[in-house]
């Protein structure tokens, strides 16, 4: 089964890493273009310490009410903790701008 978020009308496939080595990995060093995004469900905080190229990153509460939007990210930032915060997602560069805060991202899944 795939994963994907709907964001205004395009979907974005998502990953979900729940590995130790997947979640240190995530984008750090990807070179190639970004077109998949990844989910890090249980985490309050994230960096962009070594991702070679801009991100969105969402979080997002339990029941996936956006928290927080950050667009266009580059490197070497710091994404401050967040106590609510239980999933947080890395996109390709602005794909999340037409995201609200306070507002249901919504998740869909498909069989493939």
């Amino acid at each position: 089964m795939k994963n994907y978020i709907k964001v205004g009308n395009k979907k974005i496939e998502i990953e979900i890493l729940t590995s130790f080595k997947e979640r240190l990995k995530g984008f750090r060093f990807y070179l190639k273009p970004i077109k998949k995004g990844l989910c890090y469900p249980k985490k309050h905080m994230i960096n962009t310490y070594f991702a070679c190229q801009r991100l969105d990153i969402v979080v997002t509460d339990k029941e996936d009410n956006i928290l927080a939007i950050y667009l266009n990210m580059k490197s070497e930032k710091f994404i401050r903790p967040r106590f609510k915060a239980y999933y947080i997602y890395l996109l390709p560069a602005n794909s999340a701008k037409d995201l609200k805060v306070n507002s249901k991202l919504i998740k869909v899944t498909s069989k493939s």
